[in-house]
């Protein structure tokens, strides 16, 4: 693991170091802007990391309490509804209400924003996203390209990035910190083909309760 670490950071620094040098050639505010951006997509890269391995040491087990997701799913559903705007996307949302589970709220409202963010980034233009919020699952569907069958284990990787999403901004961590907080909480993750586009489903625990608000 240490050693992919170390391969995939190896681009983002190299470019860091060009950016430095062509600051130091010709010294001007763009250029020591674009060094400052690298700088900060790499801290961003060991923010995530360092969330990753807190998550997986399990220690934030020990704080857990009822958990409102119906209202978790409210929220980044309107917090990514500007997004999807800005794409030409309709975002649209089917939340039961009072769907409570135990977990610490900051992770899993973390792990669904991350789930909605990429559906944005990776949905079609013009397209429609869809999150849904049951007593069983929360899933969230794009009509985008999708993910062939046999990456979609792959995705869930540190730093594992499809080819065709190469061009667009992301670290290929979004998605192994969604399973590290699922594999947390108990829940599990899956990706099936939406036909077209990609749905993520999250099955939630038989003790997940629901009620009316």
């Amino acid at each position: 693991m240490t050693d992919d670490i170390a391969h995939d950071l190896r681009t983002p620094l190299t470019r860091l170091r060009q950016r430095l040098d062509a600051a130091a050639a010709a010294p001007s505010a763009e250029a020591i802007a674009a060094a400052q951006a690298e700088a900060d997509g790499l801290l961003e890269i060991f923010a995530a990391l360092l969330r990753i391995a807190q998550v997986e040491s399990g220690t934030q087990r020990a704080g857990f309490t009822r958990v409102d997701l119906s209202a978790i799913a409210e929220s980044v559903a309107e917090v990514y509804a500007p997004a999807a705007e800005e794409r030409g996307q309709r975002l649209a949302a089917e939340i039961a209400p009072g769907v409570t589970i135990e977990g610490d709220p900051a992770l899993l409202t973390q792990m669904l924003a991350n789930i909605v963010e990429n559906a944005v980034r990776h949905g079609r233009e013009g397209g429609r996203i869809a999150i849904a919020l049951s007593p069983r699952e929360v899933s969230v569907t794009d009509d985008g390209p999708g993910i062939p069958e046999a990456e979609r284990e792959r995705v869930f990787r540190r730093f594992h990035r499809l080819d065709s999403a190469r061009s667009t901004p992301g670290s290929g961590l979004g998605l192994a910190l969604v399973r590290a907080v699922a594999t947390l909480h108990g829940l599990a993750v899956t990706l099936e083909d939406a036909g077209p586009g990609l749905r993520v489903r999250v099955a939630l625990p038989a003790t997940a309760g629901a009620g009316s608000r």
